[in-house]
């Protein structure tokens, strides 16, 4: 008699998985406010960042159209960027300073040391 030499692996037997017990109404209701939280929280911060890269993009095409001065802007977009400034947006930050003449954000021109 010979012994079987097959490599078929059979297949595994379904098993049962363990009961899991159902959440509580507390926790559910928790788990909820958790989750409403958090997606509120991204919606404001995503909202926020539309809003700068708006005004940032707006500011940069007006002051390469009518000059780079913080007076090329409208007023209200004028206003939004000195707001968003005011709270300590990095970007608009950079961006008033370019508009208001500060040297260091300008690119050298040729033969200029920087």
């Amino acid at each position: 008699m010979t012994l079987s030499t097959s490599n078929v692996i059979s297949f595994p037997i379904a098993r049962t998985l363990p009961a899991m017990k159902a959440p509580s109404l507390h926790e559910r209701v928790l788990e909820f406010a958790a989750t409403v939280s958090v997606g509120e929280h991204h919606a404001l911060s995503d909202d926020h960042a539309v809003h700068v890269d708006a005004v940032v993009r707006a500011s940069i095409r007006f002051a390469r159209r009518k000059g780079v001065r913080l007076d090329s802007l409208p007023p209200q977009l004028r206003m939004w960027l000195l707001e968003l400034c005011n709270q300590g947006d990095p970007t608009c930050r950079m961006v008033r300073d370019w508009l208001t003449g500060n040297r260091r954000l300008c690119a050298p021109l040729n033969g200029e040391n920087a």
